[in-house]
């Protein structure tokens, strides 16, 4: 079933100052966020359903399914009516670290935000500006009909209004925005559609209103010869020679993307590091990664794929912030059972309130992390021979006093296994580390891994995200 832009637009509409932003209560009626939202806007569009409402990590899978194209990714591009923009590198823009939306013209988007506490239309350079010009994919729809107001003559609009268009209702006045009332006025009869100039049509299509070839023949109709000639005359004048045609100006604004505030360089991988969408884990906190995990026998493979899950490897905002690449949450007491002195940290989301805690190093806190998982502890990660049996000791059906993540256990390895398969595509195995540090291993995971239906499949036992994985 094809999707009906118009429609999602229409329905992100139909929402707006009647919803409500929140992470925990993202499936309506009352409240979504930014890749919820965008899901049931799609889903109401025809969209073919993915079983859940994804994220913004698994946002790009489940568009490319559904007939969209990534068509610019951190690059300017040429913003158009239905584009959906996802912010947040891939493997790093869950929870806060992403956001999405749809354009509803080359310059403003429609989407549920936390800043202003719902679905909004603003303008899309300014909340990008504002979110510090986060890393940047653009999708569009393939082969879609092309149902853009943008530079179609009032004559035009009604002509495809009343061939069924732009749909009925609110669809409609989603779809034909400001040429709404003007159309629906010719099309009751209370007024008739203006003529427009030939020089006024032929500044029309140099300013690409009328778009190109079969498109600009339709849109102009009966007018096509004398503006495309008129056009061409247009054209061929010299800068200095005078146009009886009214001077339009074009607005030089570009869709912009930034991933580095300037001056700061990019980290690259160096021998005996690993990377990952970005994040770099150093050789000297590898090396103390995997001493750690000797000392409480903790396989390698599972401590560094959690830790980039958890906290980007430090790339993290509470990771730069705090040295804190695992979210722990600040108890009031700095003094902690690994012997760790911490202190309050940042904020943590409004709508999870408290703070985290602020490490004085990396060191202190894969020290107290490592405490965290020792063996006797909460949970029974130690001395676990595989990973799977490694991620299900954070959680209570694996014998953990708590469970690690409210996700629960099926979510949540979900995301891990998908984590370490992907990390492993890029650097190779982390088996191997498992065998440096001469911990004793069981037969490995069998995994795979479906992105279309958001499931694993570990030694047999299928396991899919309900919701997303932190």
């Amino acid at each position: 079933m094809t999707i009906n832009t118009e429609q999602a637009i229409a329905w992100m509409s139909a929402q707006a100052g009647k919803v409500t932003y929140s992470m925990d209560y993202r499936n309506g009626p009352g409240s979504y966020d930014c890749s919820s939202s965008v899901y049931y806007a799609l889903m109401s569009a025809g969209a073919i359903t993915a079983g859940w409402a994804v994220n913004t990590e698994y946002q790009h899978d489940w568009l490319i399914k559904n007939g969209y194209k990534l068509i610019a990714e951190n690059k300017d591009w040429d913003a158009k009516r239905g584009d959906v923009f996802i912010w947040g590198r891939r493997g790093q823009s869950s929870g806060a670290g992403g956001h999405t939306g749809i354009f509803v013209d080359p310059d403003n988007i429609i989407h549920c935000n936390y800043a202003r506490n719902g679905i909004t239309i603003d303008n899309y350079n300014q909340t990008a500006a504002a979110s510090g010009w986060m890393y940047c994919y653009v999708y569009r729809l393939s082969n879609q009909s092309s149902t853009s107001t943008a530079g179609k003559s009032l004559d035009t609009l009604v002509k495809e209004t009343l061939a069924g268009v732009y749909g009925n209702g609110d669809t409609r006045k989603a779809a034909l925005g400001n040429q709404y009332e003007a159309v629906m006025a010719v099309i009751n009869g209370k007024t008739t559609a203006p003529k427009k100039s030939v020089d006024q049509l032929a500044q029309e299509v140099i300013q690409g209103k009328h778009g190109n070839g079969e498109e600009r023949k339709q849109s102009l109709g009966a007018d096509y010869p004398a503006v495309q000639k008129r056009v061409t005359e247009l054209l061929k004048k010299q800068p200095s020679e005078p146009s009886n045609a009214q001077e339009v100006k074009q607005s030089t604004e570009t869709k912009t993307s930034q991933t580095e505030p300037t001056g700061q360089a990019t980290a690259t991988k160096e021998e005996g590091e690993l990377s990952f969408n970005g994040a770099v884990l150093k050789k000297a906190v590898l090396d103390k990664i995997l001493a750690n995990c000797k000392k409480h026998n903790i396989l390698p493979s599972y401590a560094i794929t959690c830790l980039h899950f958890e906290g980007l490897w430090g790339t993290s905002a509470v990771g730069k912030a705090d040295n804190n690449w695992g979210g722990m949450t600040w108890t009031g007491n700095g003094n902690r059972p690994s012997g760790v002195t911490v202190t309050q940290g940042s904020a943590r989301p409004s709508n999870e309130g408290g703070h985290y805690m602020h490490y004085a190093s990396v060191d202190d806190f894969l020290t107290d992390w490592f405490h965290l998982l020792r063996a006797g502890g909460s949970y029974k990660v130690s001395g676990a021979k595989t990973f799977s049996e490694a991620v299900k000791g954070m959680f209570k059906v694996g014998g953990a006093v708590y469970d690690y993540a409210a996700s629960g256990y099926d979510s949540y390895i979900v995301g891990m296994a998908s984590r370490l398969k992907a990390i492993e595509q890029e650097n190779g195995p982390l088996s191997k580390y498992d065998q440096q540090a001469d911990i004793s291993v069981g037969q490995s995971d069998k995994i795979d891994v479906v992105i279309d239906s958001l499931e694993i499949t570990i030694n047999g036992v299928t396991y899919t995200a309900t919701k997303k994985p932190f």
